[in-house]
């Protein structure tokens, strides 16, 4: 039996043998694009065509793709089916009928999925086929592009777009078809200044390579080969529950999507059908009239709790994924309070990731998805500590708990930093001009670890001295990596990451401290320089528009739950709690203790 599915909706594929067919009321191209586990493709060849270009597992057909899953590439992930009209004389989707997509698994009938909404998008991702938890599963996409099929494969890591796109063209428009340059290429949309949602958690929008990862102890015996062989296997393996989790969130995204797609269907069809009743006043009262309303109304709860059912059937099977892979992950993944810590040990390389907290949907609060940040960080992290948080949450409201809590989660978001990074990789810096620095602040536990670059800067001139040393190495490090002469850096420079907590945000700053910030934040992460500010907005109301650069650039957390982390697939306004340990700092200095106690050589 099939399955009609909506946009973000996914079903499980009963067999390795898989057909897609796409029927649309113009000519359109289909093309069959492989991708790894960083939603990229692994190299241009990854791109099919009906060109006689191959791949282990994909066959193209006129109007279809017939793929055998088990002859795929281990690394393939997703296999991306993509219709596209260049060439076809008809310059958007929404002038023609909805395209639809048919899938069949061992020659029986999975699903089908109208495209709908379609407007000017002249490429799109119609489906795609991805493995999740060993077992293969189909995902209605329906995910459009306006700047055509050389949008739709820049975002997918394609390189030599044009000669695909030209030989897209010359097969729906004959050999006399415009040749595609960039001089011709469309622009692709760009957001407006209000429609764009708030950037998306860095941690599931954006795969990248790895950084290096920690290793497993070395057991005795074992030659330096098999000790690195181990070490990669442990790395993969961290890797694997990396993507896991971003799995988890994609899909629970996708789930409520549907969901809501549902609902609003629901809505809009009894909104209507009671229209069409009362429009007759002699129906608004009469027995047949009253039968049509309470009809209209039975349908909609119907379709609604359809809907409900099969979000919470989504949700706990993600919920079971997310109880399973917790037990699994490293220390620097795990939450505070997990057993995994007991087990630390100074890593050789750079973990993948660290743990900021957790992320959940108000549909779904069961349903707590890990919310992990790659390393090294892509961008720096602004804690807000004037969050006002969600409704039906404790109360944590008070300003000095907002901001007690603030530093207590950059306390330990730092220590996870360090913890994450080789024994000296990571130097720590802070700007405390609210604490001034005094034993009891809330920064204590690293100024009393011996982990600290120097002493807090908590004076003016003491803060525009570090912020000046920073930038020193920024820019030194920015010429030198874009001139390709790093072996030409100064010897008196530390090259070596740093991690720059600012608590207390804007207290203590200037325009020109504050512009160096901005700076660092801009262009530090790119060679090595991360930044974590603790502040509130509304304090740096001062500084007007020369501080929304600075905002705009940051990762908004908050210390208290609130709803402000939007997915990059539907934008949905995920909560975001952080994870903080139950015992206020215990935890954490506990760890710090370890952290000093490897730094000094003692072990643990």
């Amino acid at each position: 039996m099939s399955t009609e599915l909506v946009r973000g909706q996914n079903v499980p594929l009963p067999a390795q043998q898989v057909a897609v067919d796409i029927a649309a009321s113009c000519p359109v191209e289909l093309l069959a694009v492989l991708v790894d586990a960083g939603l990229k493709v692994r190299g241009d060849g990854d791109v099919l065509q009906r060109d006689g270009s191959t791949a282990a597992g994909i066959a193209m057909r006129a109007q279809g793709v017939d793929v055998d899953l088990t002859a795929l590439p281990e690394d393939v992930e997703r296999v991306v089916v993509v219709a596209t009209l260049e060439g076809s004389g008809v310059d958007r989707f929404g002038a023609v009928g909805a395209p639809v997509a048919t899938v069949a698994a061992g020659g029986a009938p999975v699903a089908a999925f109208t495209i709908v909404d379609l407007n000017s998008e002249r490429a799109l991702q119609a489906v795609e086929l991805y493995r999740r938890q060993g077992a293969w599963k189909l995902r209605a996409v329906g995910q459009g592009y306006d700047g055509g099929l050389d949008a739709l494969l820049r975002d997918l890591g394609v390189q030599l777009r044009a000669p695909i796109v030209d030989r897209v063209r010359t097969r729906l428009a004959g050999p006399n078809a415009v040749a595609h340059t960039s001089a011709n290429a469309p622009e692709p949309p760009q957001r407006t200044a209000e429609a764009a949602p708030e950037p998306p958690a860095a941690g599931f929008p954006t795969a990248t390579a790895p950084h290096g990862g920690a290793r497993p102890a070395p057991a005795a015996g074992q030659s330096d080969a098999q000790r690195e062989a181990a070490a990669r296997e442990a790395r993969r393996e961290i890797e694997r529950l990396y993507e896991d989790i971003w799995g988890v969130f994609e899909d629970a995204a996708r789930s409520a999507a549907s969901f809501r797609s549902a609902v609003g269907y629901a809505d809009n069809r009894l909104d209507k059908e009671l229209a069409d009743v009362l429009a007759d006043p002699s129906a608004r009262t009469s027995r047949e009239g009253l039968d049509a309303q309470e009809g209209a109304r039975a349908k909609h709860r119907e379709l609604v709790e359809r809907a409900r059912t099969g979000l919470d059937r989504d949700a706990a099977h993600l919920a079971g994924e997310v109880a399973q892979l917790e037990p699994k992950l490293p220390p620097e993944m795990a939450r505070w309070d997990s057993p995994a810590w007991a087990a630390w040990r100074a890593p050789e390389d750079t973990a993948p990731a660290i743990r900021l907290g957790d992320l959940h949907l108000p549909e779904s609060p069961q349903l707590r998805v890990p919310m992990v940040l790659r390393l090294p960080m892509e961008r720096g992290l602004w804690i807000d500590s004037g969050a006002t948080g969600v409704d039906g949450e404790l109360d944590l409201t008070s300003p000095e708990v907002v901001r007690s809590r603030a530093a207590e989660l950059a306390l330990t978001l730092s220590a996870r930093m360090l913890a994450a990074f080789p024994v000296g990789d990571l130097k720590l810096h802070i700007v405390d001009p609210e604490g001034k620095g005094a034993a009891a602040g809330p920064f204590a536990p690293l100024s009393s670890s011996g982990l600290l670059v120097g002493p807090a800067a908590t004076t003016a001139p003491e803060i525009a001295a570090l912020l000046g040393r920073l930038m020193d190495r920024v820019e030194l490090a920015r010429m030198a990596v874009e001139s390709g002469a790093t072996d030409a850096l100064p010897d008196h420079i530390d090259f070596s990451r740093q991690l720059l907590v600012v608590h207390g945000f804007p207290y203590g700053f200037d325009d020109r401290t504050v512009t160096q910030l901005r700076h660092i934040v801009e262009e530090g992460s790119r060679v090595g320089v991360h930044v974590v500010v603790v502040g509130n907005r509304e304090d740096s109301g001062s500084f007007g528009p020369l501080l929304d650069p600075l905002w705009r650039a940051l990762l908004r957390l908050t210390p208290i739950p609130e709803d402000h982390i939007a997915d990059p697939w539907v934008g949905h306004a995920w909560t975001y709690t952080p994870d903080l340990p139950s015992d206020g700092t215990g935890v954490t200095q506990t760890l710090l203790t370890w952290l000093a106690s490897t730094a000094a050589g003692g072990g643990r």
